[in-house]
This record gives C-alpha cells, sequence and structure tokens, in this order.
C-alpha cells in the first residue's frame, strides 16, 4: 500500500507545532497542548461547530488539562493534499482534511463516497458509520488515529443555461472532483473536467466548461450562483472529510485523556451531520432566493429536482459503470470490505475484480 508522505521542507517547517505534555510528579494526568488546523475559516463548520469544540468544550470537559490552539487551514499556511502526509510523519498533532485529496494514494478512500451510490444523506451517514473501521485500519497503517468522518453538503450540478434532467448533460464539459464522478459522467455521455474550486469561476464564466459539481452550500459561498443559471440537484455524492490525530502524538497522551478526546469528539461529529443536512437545503435556498438562507447569499438560479427516474438511473450507473471501474483500481481485500459495508448499505454488491 502507498504510504502518505511529506516534503521535507514543509514537515520540517510544521514539526514546532507538536503537542507538548506538561508532565507532572504528582501521579495525574498530565496537562497537554494540542495544536489543531481545522477546516475553512469561511466555513460554517468552523465557526459554528469547530471553534468552539476545541476552544471551549474539550478544555471544558477536561478540567483544564487540555488547552488547545486552533486554525484554520488557511492561517496554517498549508494546501489540503500536505495534511495527512504532515499527520502520518507525525509533524502536526490534529487536523482536518479531504479524502479526494488523499484517495489517488488509497483506493479504498475512494469507496466512501462513489458517484451515484448514495442517494441521500441519511443513507450516506449510515454507510459512513459502517465504513469507518475500515478507515480507521488504514489510517492506523499511515501513522494517524482517525477520529472521525465530516460530510460536505449534497453536491448539486451548477450549469449555465437550461439543465433539468440527467440527459441534458450529455455533451456537456462538467468540472469534477474525483475519478468516480468522471466515469459518472463519461458514462452519461458528458465531458469530465479536472479543475481546481478556485478556477471554477472563470471556467463558467469564460464557458471553458458547461456545469460543475460541488455541494449546494459551498458553491454559494463560493459565488457560483453568479455565473450559473441551472442548479441540478441530482444526488451524485457529497463529499467526505475527516480529522486525524497523528498515532505519533496520540500515543504520547494519557489513557484518560484519549477516551475524553473520544468521547467528546464523537458529540462534534454527530452535530457536524446534522449541519450538513441542513446545509444542504440552505444552499439550495441561497441558491433559489426561496427560504431561510442563514450564512449564504441569495440568488435567482432555476431549480431543477431530479425525476424518480433520473435518479433510479444514476443508481443504474453507479452499479453498472462506477463501482466495477473502482474495483478495478482496488484490492481484493478493499472489495471485500466495501461489500460487507457501504454496499450492504447501499444495496449493491461489487462483483469479483476483473
Amino acid at each position: 500500500m502507498m504510504r502518505w508522505r511529506a516534503t521535507v521542507g514543509v514537515a520540517v517547517a510544521v514539526l514546532t507545532m507538536g503537542c507538548h505534555k506538561l508532565d507532572n510528579d504528582t501521579g495525574e494526568t498530565a496537562a497537554v497542548r494540542i495544536h489543531v488546523i481545522g477546516s475553512a475559516a469561511n466555513s460554517n463548520s468552523y465557526q459554528a461547530l469547530e471553534v468552539p469544540f476545541w476552544t471551549e468544550q474539550l478544555p471544558r470537559a477536561s478540567h483544564g488539562t487540555i488547552t488547545v490552539d486552533l486554525q484554520s487551514i488557511q492561517e496554517s499556511g498549508l494546501k489540503s493534499p500536505q495534511i495527512a502526509r504532515l499527520l502520518s510523519a507525525g509533524a502536526l498533532d490534529v487536523a482536518y482534511g479531504d479524502f479526494a485529496s488523499i484517495a489517488g494514494d488509497v483506493r479504498e478512500f475512494e469507496g466512501l463516497d462513489l458517484a451515484g451510490v448514495m442517494t441521500d444523506m441519511d443513507t450516506l451517514h449510515r454507510a459512513a458509520d459502517a465504513y469507518k473501521p475500515v478507515i480507521d485500519r488504514l489510517f492506523n497503517q499511515q501513522g494517524v488515529k482517525l477520529l472521525g468522518l465530516f460530510p460536505y453538503p449534497g453536491f448539486a450540478f451548477y450549469c449555465t443555461g437550461k439543465v433539468a434532467s440527467l440527459a441534458d448533460l450529455r455533451g456537456k464539459k462538467v468540472r469534477v472532483t474525483v475519478q468516480s464522478m468522471a466515469d459518472f459522467m463519461t458514462a452519461i455521455g458528458a465531458v469530465a473536467v479536472g479543475m481546481p474550486f478556485p478556477d471554477v469561476v472563470p471556467a463558467l464564466q469564460t464557458r471553458v466548461i458547461d456545469c460543475a459539481v460541488t455541494g449546494t452550500y459551498s458553491g454559494n459561498k463560493a459565488g457560483w450562483p453568479e455565473v450559473t443559471d441551472s442548479l441540478y440537484t441530482l444526488p451524485i455524492g457529497s463529499g467526505l472529510a475527516f480529522y486525524g490525530y497523528s498515532t505519533r502524538g496520540w500515543r504520547e497522551l494519557d489513557e484518560p485523556v484519549r477516551q475524553l478526546i473520544q468521547t467528546e469528539f464523537a458529540t462534534l461529529e454527530n452535530a457536524a451531520w446534522e449541519l450538513t443536512k441542513k446545509q444542504t437545503q440552505i444552499g439550495i435556498n441561497c441558491n433559489t432566493g426561496q427560504g431561510e438562507c442563514a450564512g449564504g447569499t441569495p440568488s435567482d438560479m432555476t431549480l431543477y429536482t431530479p425525476s424518480a427516474d433520473d435518479i433510479a438511473r444514476a443508481h443504474e450507473i453507479a452499479r453498472d459503470v462506477v463501482v466495477p471501474n473502482w474495483t478495478r483500481r482496488c484490492s481484493e481485500k478493499c472489495v471485500s470490505d466495501w461489500n460487507a459495508t457501504v454496499g450492504k448499505v447501499a444495496g449493491i454488491h461489487a462483483g469479483p475484480r476483473t
């Protein structure tokens, strides 16, 4: 299995951020200071959940044993692909990262959210819970302790011109985020285009692409409604992120501290899922100018909700194209684990690798 590797220069620069354990001779649990890199500073999750959790809830629950230095990823100066590698190297204590940036290294991570497999957020939540032991094992092999899984708001297609159905995507150039999404686009006759998030708005403005896929809420926050007309909410995916603790730092903590962090973090993870479910609808509201738009920017996009036939067709493409293509990129153990967890929840069985 490929191992995440941090570039030496970056790792050395961040090594000073390691966990500081304040030992004492009383036999009591030693105080610790933890350095945490969270998600984007402008995300609702960061402001509403992560900041109060790390700076208030966890220190309070530990009765002052734990103190936290928190930075957003922008403040850290790091890029998303660097996060997992620096955690693996022990150069970071705790950090938030996304699976899309590491799925090319460890193909099992793709299995969390294959395009078209999950048709709603509740099903994704059950699948993520089922798959979590697999992710935890893989993270341990990479020198990272998995703390929890965080979803992004449900994806939608932001398109120029009218796109009201799956058939309307045929021939369109569509910005995608992961390989399975590219496989899905190819299967319906669209042209998949890989593109960094910051490049999407100018690409839509200049018609380099016709559509782009991202979360209903995050797309609104990034100004995508200013350059698109149609919001087609086919449930092609959501995207998942993680919070991880470097194994090196985790082992340095006293057992009561580890137990406390895990117990308290479970409340943060549950709150993140509930917030994201709400944000998916709020994003739709903001993009269309209808209903509550807390934290977003009201716009006037036209909403197109997929028909039952479109949803059924998307699930067929996932079963017949996306999943088989992914199994060829993964190992037999990987496929077996997926069938027993995600596949079981989704009602899809991945056949033998061919």
